[in-house]
């Protein structure tokens, strides 16, 4: 007895419904895929912004007083020049702009004011530098479209000045 057309139809079906479940599911997980792959880019450029703002305030909290009040290539201190070459070193591949140092001097008044890093201002003895402050600012641009978004990375550091 020979099958029906039906029979030989079903035969040929068995096993379709897995298939595009397979399908769709793929479809799911590449969505969910490509959007943690996003936010574990952000989380990284983060922790490398985080860690770079870190060991650069750290380095500042104990440079000698001689790094501060010593003018370097630029003019600025000798230890803010180190200071943005850690942060380069540890922000390497990652764009990012110049990082921002402020110096916290007290005043007569036992005020703490921020000023910028001079030479001059760390040879003043009459305001000791109390403070240092590392910050950066960026956009994060999502590398996998290219496009600019709305989360910011700025990571920043207070540390108290314990050089010498």
């Amino acid at each position: 007895m020979k099958p029906s057309f039906r029979a030989v139809g079903r035969r040929f079906q068995r096993g379709s419904i897995a298939v595009e479940a397979a399908f769709s599911l793929l479809i799911l997980v590449a969505f969910a895929l490509f959007e943690s792959l996003n936010w574990a880019v952000y989380f990284y450029q983060y922790a490398a912004a985080q860690k770079a703002v870190h060991d650069a305030g750290l380095y500042l909290m104990t440079a000698p007083r001689l790094e501060l009040t010593t003018a370097g290539a630029d003019g600025n201190p000798a230890a803010l020049a180190i200071a943005r070459k850690i942060i380069a070193s540890e922000m390497a591949g990652i764009s990012y702009p110049e990082p921002s140092i402020v110096c916290n001097y007290r005043q007569a008044s036992g005020i703490p004011v921020p000023k910028q890093c001079t030479t001059a201002g760390n040879q003043d003895y009459k305001q000791p530098l109390i403070q240092i402050s590392v910050a950066i600012d960026m956009i994060y641009i999502n590398p996998l479209t290219g496009n600019i978004t709305e989360l910011r990375i700025s990571p920043y550091a207070h540390v108290p000045y314990v050089g010498d």
